[in-house]
């Protein structure tokens, strides 16, 4: 039986974020789905050392905190929803505290990419030009822990629990929880949305965009409606966070910087005697 787990990345009990996530899952459960609740706020998550002993050596993290734990319930499940409140244009601190300690997947890269899962982001913000960039951080989370993005959704209601008030999209979020089970179809980007991820903010340069979050790239084209942006076919895109670009950023990036630390470390630290006091 597929198992579907769902992550709350808000403290509060019983939000928005909770409450979307419980309809997802019934959802998931009228489709034949096992269901599992965990509130992120619910561990202890200590902030990423920069030690990169993870990627680097291969090493069990040297914080004693739930991290692996977190780890293992994300691979013990066949599909993923994440939903997390939007707190000042971000994902709140529970849900980046946990992306930020990513690189612990380095060990199962073989695994993310013998068996790719589904997953579902939904990310709530009270107005919608307050949504700020928490979805494509939620969708992130997904993609490095080893969930393929099938459907994301910005959700719009203010006050703890008004969501159960919009009956439209109580509906929606049901169907995609429905769907995460039932032979899932990837939702198509709105115009000008990366396709990849949904991230809608871009870094520009002559006439090109680049994602940010997944590095697929644009051109930019000016038609009689405006400014259209040109994506890259995504079929089979290896971006920042699958198994393979994951990879690849650990063996071109990270390994030969900790390299070249170690041939400098002397200078380094001949160079920072002057700046203790």
């Amino acid at each position: 039986m597929t198992t579907v787990l769902g992550l709350i990345g808000s403290a509060r009990k019983w939000g928005n974020s909770e409450v979307l996530a419980r309809q997802a899952l019934l959802g998931a459960q009228e489709a034949g789905a096992k269901t599992d609740l965990l509130r992120l706020s619910d561990l202890h998550i200590e902030p990423c050392l920069g030690c990169m002993r993870c990627a680097i050596k291969r090493v069990p993290c040297p914080l004693d905190d739930d991290m692996p734990a977190l780890i293992e319930r994300l691979r013990a499940a066949d599909a993923a929803i994440l939903a997390a409140p939007t707190y000042i244009l971000g994902p709140p601190g529970a849900v980046k505290l946990a992306l930020d300690r990513m690189l612990m997947m380095i060990p199962y890269l073989d695994e993310l990419a013998q068996q790719p899962k589904p997953g579902l982001a939904l990310s709530v913000s009270g107005l919608s030009p307050w949504r700020g960039v928490a979805l494509p951080f939620l969708i992130t989370f997904l993609q490095g822990f080893g969930f393929t993005r099938i459907n994301s959704l910005a959700c719009y209601t203010p006050g703890p629990g008004e969501v159960l008030l919009d009956d439209a999209l109580m509906a929606r979020v049901h169907d995609l929880g429905r769907q995460l089970v039932q032979g899932p179809t990837i939702s198509p980007p709105a115009a000008n949305v990366c396709p990849v991820c949904h991230s809608d903010f871009f870094t520009l340069s002559a006439d090109r965009a680049t994602c940010p979050m997944c590095g697929l790239q644009a051109r930019i084209e000016s038609t009689a409606d405006g400014i259209r942006l040109a994506f890259e076919d995504p079929t089979g895109y290896e971006g920042h966070w699958t198994p393979r670009g994951m990879r690849q950023f650990v063996e071109e990036w990270i390994i030969p910087s900790g390299q070249r630390f170690l041939a400098h470390r002397h200078e380094i630290k001949a160079r920072r005697a002057r700046l203790e006091f």
